[in-house]
């Protein structure tokens, strides 16, 4: 390292770090927690078999749960009727290992982080199943955000090829918080892909499951700007909770929060709840001795599937778009195809109709039933939290989910146009390449003609030699004699 790198570092440790650490720690007396996160399968007409395979596999069948016991039939029954939708509770699941159980919980192989996952089944159009399931951390980690903002980061050098970067205390807290949500995702990620074999942990949707994570905060607000959290990098910052244009706000104004992750590099489509466990209004006081014994207790269980219709119609909309995403793949396979390599063509093109097969078995029955849930905006408003956006003018009041639904109407219209262009690509694409297969056949039928003209006549030849030979001697020496009288004339 030289001299100036080295006058540089120790400049950020003794000035810019101290600073910077400060700046993203919470106070003392803030208590952060992620004490749960949602996560989301999806179940469309090629995948729902797979979902009662899982439920025996999980011995869920021969499970005798009051209230609980026929939600297969219920289900079949959601999926069979036209246009209706609606919900079912699966229930509480605990680990097999836990003891003493209440009445009504259902046991199976948690992760060791998980002390209960709260399952149900969002039902919003006949195709279309949406798992969901609310994952209860254990206090520990739950609480462990909150260390590694508190922790205290040094700058370091990283060489690159042709560089040296300065790797600050901000950044690397932030990389750290990244690394810990995704750490959480992938929990709850995993647990769904073990158990349950639907469109999210198939390779057919080449996306991770989408997910809500929800922060919880004891002194300060998200998006609130004060002492604690009016500098841009403050934990607020390293939380994304700080920027009131990405912020939006329950209508009832009740103190629950929401954001949607913009972060590009993000491996998955991500929700953020977030409120202050003391200062919310989500429960009325006389209601919280129903649900919890203290208030950040009550509050939290009051959110087991209250928002289940909230967070499965987010969960539409990134269908639609993991759909879109698909179709458009798809197409550009298509655009690639080379007719110069026909035997590499036609492979391709029967792995690629296959595809588009598998695709309009899921995505032509979403596109009709979704066109028609849009149409009704009591069926598709029907129990969710509509959320206001933090930074609304009085004039200009921005509603998200009526914003979503309106986002949803377009891009079904445009999914359907893609769908129909890719089926007419396909079958072009296909046409052309069976000419290309018929001229080649063509042309080798002629190769084989001429080839077979040839064959002949040297059979004819080797025919008359062989017969020739196989004569008397007396005849041979006649046949010899006509044919040498015959070229002397």
């Amino acid at each position: 390292m030289n001299n100036k790198f080295e006058e540089d570092l120790k400049y950020c440790h003794e000035k810019r770090d101290p600073k910077e650490n400060l700046e993203t720690t919470p106070p003392s007396d803030e208590k952060i927690k992620i004490p749960c996160i949602w996560a989301f399968e999806v179940f469309p007409p090629e995948y729902i078999e797979n979902f009662h395979k899982s439920i025996e596999k999980l011995g869920w069948v021969e499970e005798k749960l009051e209230g609980l016991d026929y939600f297969q039939e219920t289900l079949h029954n959601m999926r069979h009727q036209n246009y209706a939708g609606g919900w079912i509770n699966l229930g509480y699941i605990v680990d097999e290992s836990t003891k003493n159980i209440m009445p009504g919980v259902r046991r199976g192989k948690l992760p060791k982080e998980v002390k209960q996952i709260n399952a149900s089944i969002f039902q919003p159009i006949p195709s279309t199943t949406i798992l969901i399931c609310q994952f209860i951390f254990q206090d520990e980690l739950a609480c462990n955000i909150e260390k590694i903002l508190r922790k205290e980061y040094k700058t370091y050098l990283q060489e690159n090829k042709k560089s040296v970067s300065f790797i600050g205390s901000e950044n690397q807290k932030r990389n750290a918080i990244k690394l810990e949500l995704e750490f959480l995702n992938s929990i709850c990620s995993n647990w769904l892909k073990e158990n349950f074999n639907g469109l999210y942990s198939s390779t057919f949707i080449n996306e991770n499951h989408p997910v809500c994570n929800l922060i919880t905060l004891e002194k300060n607000l998200p998006f609130e700007k004060n002492d604690d959290t009016n500098h841009y990098n403050s934990y607020l910052s390293i939380l994304n909770l700080n920027n009131e244009y990405d912020g939006w706000i329950d209508k009832e104004q009740n103190g629950l929060y929401l954001s949607i992750s913009s972060n590009r590099d993000s491996v998955r489509k991500n929700l953020l709840l977030s409120y202050n466990e003391q200062s919310n209004q989500i429960l009325e006081d006389e209601n919280i001795k129903f649900y919890g014994n203290n208030k950040a207790s009550a509050t939290l269980n009051s959110l087991t599937h209250s928002l289940d219709n909230t967070l499965g119609t987010w969960v539409l909309h990134v269908l639609l778009n993991s759909y879109s995403y698909k179709i458009n793949d798809l197409r550009d396979l298509y655009g690639k195809s080379n007719k110069k390599s026909l035997k590499q063509s036609i492979s391709t093109l029967s792995e690629l109709d296959y595809e588009v097969l598998q695709a309009q078995k899921n995505i032509i029955p979403f596109i009709s039933e979704m066109k028609h849930f849009c149409k009704d905006n009591s069926s598709f408003m029907h129990n969710i939290k509509e959320f206001i956006a933090l930074e609304n003018r009085i004039d200009n009041l921005r509603e998200l989910f009526k914003n979503i639904k309106s986002s949803i109407k377009f891009q079904i219209e445009l999914l359907e146009q893609n769908q129909k262009m890719l089926k007419e690509t396909s079958t072009a694409v296909r046409e052309v390449n069976g000419l290309l297969v018929s001229d080649k056949i063509a042309e080798t039928n002629i190769k084989l003609q001429k080839s077979i003209k040839w064959m002949t006549i040297v059979i004819l030849i080797l025919t008359c030699i062989t017969t020739f030979y196989s004569l008397p001697d007396d005849k041979r020496e006649n046949i010899t004699s006509y044919f040498q009288n015959l070229l002397k004339r």
